[in-house]
């Protein structure tokens, strides 16, 4: 049985997100490689305009995350494929500064 679509969004770019050291321009060939490739939510054509729009818009480029999860389960798509992209390196990145903080204390 297929995990839901949401699922396997939130898993995806959860993941995605913990190694896209640069942004979200980082990954956007493993994103590809899953949308269009992997998981079959879309063809090439409308990744590339996906990614086009993306750029072309003022403002954060992480844009292309929300259009796919958009394009593939609507509002709450594109919600949860935004969150799972800034969640866990948000997370992760608020844990560290509290580690670093502590062992500057601790000097």
């Amino acid at each position: 049985m297929k995990p839901a679509p949401l699922a396997d969004l939130s898993v995806h770019f959860a993941l995605l997100s913990l190694v896209a050291i640069g942004g979200a321009n980082a990954v956007v060939p493993d994103m590809q490689r899953i949308a269009v490739v992997q998981e079959g939510w879309m063809s090439n054509h409308e990744f590339a305009d996906f990614f086009a729009l993306a750029n072309a818009a003022p403002g954060p480029n992480v844009l292309i995350v929300s259009l796919i999860g958009y394009k593939i389960a609507g509002i709450a798509g594109a919600l949860v494929a935004t969150l799972a992209m800034c969640g866990p390196s948000s997370l992760l990145c608020f844990a560290v500064s509290g580690v670093w903080d502590r062992l500057q204390a601790a000097q």
